[in-house]
C-alpha cells in the first residue's frame, strides 16, 4: 500500500500514476473535426498538435460549464475525455450542431483513463505509447509536469503500465493520493468546487482553459464579456488552514467581520505542508491572496495557486 506521503512525493520527483475510473473518451473523426469541436469548446483544437492534449470547456450559450474535458490529437481523429456520467448527454449535445460538417462522433468503450503527474511523465508518455499502444499526451495539470493516457481496459495493460512507472521509479496512487496532491496544487473538480451553475472565472479556469484569440464558439460573448468587463462576484481561490481538523466541504466562510462570504468546497491533509488545504468559492473583495479568512473558527489564508 502506497501512503499519501508517498504519492505526493512521486508526484514531485519522478510519476505518480493514477487511473481515472469517472473518466471515459469519444472521438470525433472526419475532415472537419478540428473546425467543427473549436466551434464548440473553449480551447484551441484548431491548434492542436498530433499527439498534444489541451484542456477546455463546453460551455452553454450563456457562458456556464456544462462541462471540463482534455482534448487529444491522435492519429485521424481527435479524443474528447469528459466525465463517465456526462458523457452521452454532452455528445448529444454537440451532435445537435452538427449540420453539414464532416465530422462523426462514436463512443471510445474499452479504454481506461489514467494520469501521469510527475517530471518523469513525459518518459512514461513514450513508454506507454511504444510499448503499450497507448494513446498519449503531454498534459500538466498540476504543474508538475504530466501525461494523459488511454490505454486498453484489462488488468493485464494496466498492471503493465502500473510497472513502466515503477521503471521509471514512480508509483501507483489512488483517488485519495490525487486528492491530496490537487489541493496541494490548487486543481479544482468538476461537480466539486465548480458545476453547471458556474462561469469560467468564477472557477478561476480562464487562463488554463479558454482561448480569447480563437475564432468563435458557443458561449463565447458572455465568456468574452466577463472576461473584458471584470464583472463576475464570486471567485474559487486555494487556502491554507490554520485548523487540523473542525473544517469540512460546505463550511461556511467568514470575513474578519464574521460575514459569511463563501463555502469551503474541497479540503484534505497536504503531506507536503503538514497543513489542511482546500479550495473556496468566495465574494471577490475576498479573493486577493494574503487574505485571512475564517473557515470552522480557525483562520484561512488565500494562497496563490502553486505555479
Amino acid at each position: 500500500m502506497v501512503t499519501l506521503p508517498e504519492q505526493v512525493a512521486a508526484a514531485r520527483a519522478s510519476a505518480l500514476l493514477v487511473f481515472e475510473p469517472e473518466l471515459s473518451a469519444f472521438a470525433v473523426t472526419g475532415e472537419d473535426r478540428a473546425k467543427w469541436l473549436n466551434g464548440l469548446v473553449t480551447c484551441d483544437v484548431l491548434k492542436l498538435e498530433q499527439g498534444a492534449a489541451r484542456y477546455g470547456l463546453a460551455v452553454t450559450q450563456k457562458g456556464r460549464i456544462i462541462t471540463d474535458l482534455y482534448v487529444l490529437a491522435e492519429g485521424e481523429r481527435l479524443l474528447v475525455v469528459l466525465p463517465a456520467r456526462l458523457r452521452d448527454d454532452v455528445m448529444a449535445m454537440l451532435d445537435k450542431h452538427l449540420i453539414m460538417e464532416d465530422a462523426e462522433l462514436a463512443k471510445e468503450d474499452g479504454v481506461r483513463v489514467a494520469f501521469a503527474h510527475g517530471p518523469r511523465a513525459d518518459e512514461l508518455l513514450r513508454a506507454a505509447r511504444e510499448r503499450l499502444g497507448a494513446a498519449s499526451a503531454a498534459c500538466d495539470p498540476t504543474g508538475l509536469g504530466g501525461a494523459l493516457l488511454l490505454v486498453r481496459d484489462s488488468d493485464e495493460v494496466g498492471a503493465a503500465l502500473g510497472a513502466l512507472a515503477g521503471e521509471l521509479g514512480g508509483v501507483v496512487g489512488d483517488a485519495q493520493g490525487w486528492e491530496a496532491l490537487r489541493l496541494e496544487r490548487g486543481v479544482p473538480r468538476f461537480g466539486v468546487d465548480f458545476d453547471d451553475k458556474t462561469y469560467p472565472q468564477e472557477a478561476a479556469l480562464e487562463k488554463r482553459a479558454v482561448s480569447f484569440d480563437k475564432g468563435c464558439y458557443l458561449g463565447q460573448e458572455v465568456v468574452c464579456m466577463l472576461e473584458l468587463r471584470g464583472h463576475v462576484k464570486r471567485k474559487l481561490v486555494p487556502v491554507v488552514l490554520e485548523a487540523q481538523e473542525g473544517a469540512e466541504p460546505g463550511a461556511a466562510v467568514l470575513d474578519a467581520a464574521g460575514n459569511e462570504v463563501g463555502k469551503l468546497s474541497s479540503v484534505g491533509a497536504s503531506p507536503t505542508l503538514s497543513r489542511r488545504v482546500g479550495l473556496a468559492m468566495v465574494k471577490l473583495a475576498n479573493a486577493a491572496p494574503g487574505t485571512v479568512l475564517r473557515v470552522g473558527g480557525a483562520s484561512a489564508k488565500v494562497v496563490e495557486r502553486p505555479a
